[in-house]
């Protein structure tokens, strides 16, 4: 038989949070909310959107590969140059083409942990080693993780504001970390959540770029943007450092219709605008509420909270369910007394806080 790589078996399949159909077709429901998965509740910006139907009758054309005009909105949004940025279909592609430009077998890889499963799976599928250090729910230091760098680490992994706890880290630490790591390690910083964040020295990077030639920066159009169906993410980094990753990109992975609506996102300030001011207002309100209840619900600085609920986690992510509410149950990222919820419209938050108030009892 065909034998795939070795490097395959220390793989386990990734476990995506459950969709509204499912839940529907499961428990014969027809009204289902989905709190699960960090997306917008707000949706696409309208301009996005206007765009994407802009673009319908030009379908059957393939994509420009160096998506000039994306890039360039991009450029100017942070002030870096167009040659020190690449795109991806979604930042998954992004940790996918870091992997397949940066690791090689044998080597190591280090990043906190609990954190987004796609750091270490790339890591393992390129063959080499992922060593986490994390202190479950509470904030874990980048000094320790510095310690964990060794002559084989080739990337650390750090997602900021971290998924699924919502900690952060300020540029001091950063700045910190980065002058510990030797220059060969590439500092990969997954920003997907940093338009959410709120806290004064919640540090902007992109200006970072020209002195730390190791730095990369991860960003998302899934979340604030609101376009998590159409794929798209966006990498920032030194000259060199993007110039191998646009050798291995795949020529049309980000297509037409995801390239205009990135852009009219990017323009739409209203929009960004209003998503953050809802996402204030909810976690304020569902911090107030569960924590009333008695669970502890950890500070956050991006688009959804994560609650310690006891050994009982499971059971209400199942009643949740039952009742047409879906939230992300934590196990798979070794937080099995955790949940995880997306910060969504104020109906939906309150739907979500009656739910668990009838099932607390």
């Amino acid at each position: 038989m065909v034998e795939p790589r070795p490097e395959l078996s220390k793989l386990s399949d990734y476990v995506p949070g459950k969709s509204i159909d499912e839940i529907r077709e499961r428990y014969g429901l027809k009204n289902v909310v989905k709190l699960a998965s960090n997306e917008n509740p707000l949706g696409a910006s309208p301009k996005a959107v206007e765009a994407f139907h802009e673009i319908a009758n030009s379908l059957h054309l393939y994509p420009r590969g160096d998506a000039p005009k994306l890039i360039d909105a991009i450029a100017k949004m942070y002030g870096v140059s167009t040659n020190q940025i690449v795109i991806g279909n979604g930042s998954d592609e992004i940790i996918d083409m870091v992997g397949k430009a940066f690791i090689r077998q044998g080597d190591n890889c280090v990043g906190i942990t609990p954190t987004f499963s796609v750091y270490k799976f790339t890591t393992l599928s390129n063959g080499a080693d992922f060593i986490g250090v994390g202190e479950g729910d509470e904030k874990a230091t980048l000094d320790k993780l510095a310690a964990a760098v060794n002559d084989k680490t080739r990337v650390a992994f750090i997602c900021n504001p971290n998924n699924p706890t919502g900690h952060y880290y300020t540029e001091a630490e950063i700045r910190s970390f980065l002058a510990k790591v030797p220059s060969n390690v590439l500092v990969f910083l997954d920003e997907a959540y940093a338009e959410f964040a709120t806290a004064a020295d919640y540090p902007k990077m992109a200006p970072l770029l020209s002195e730390y030639p190791n730095l990369f920066l991860n960003r998302t159009f899934s979340k604030i943007y609101g376009l998590a169906g159409l794929r798209v993410g966006y990498a920032m980094a030194s000259v060199e450092v993007v110039r191998a990753m646009w050798k291995i990109k795949p020529p049309f992975d980000v297509n037409q219709a995801a390239q205009v609506a990135a852009v009219a996102a990017l323009a739409d300030t209203a929009h960004v605008e209003a998503t953050r001011k809802n996402n204030a207002v909810g976690f304020e309100y569902l911090n107030r509420e569960l924590s009333a209840l008695g669970f502890k619900v950890l500070p956050t600085q991006a688009n959804f909270i994560c609650v310690h609920i006891g050994e009982r986690a499971k059971e209400l992510v199942s009643f949740l369910e039952q009742n047409g509410m879906i939230v992300r149950g934590l196990t798979s990222f070794g937080m099995p007394e955790h949940i995880r919820i997306t910060v969504g419209k104020p109906e939906e938050n309150e739907l979500l806080v009656s739910l668990v108030k009838k099932w607390v009892g």
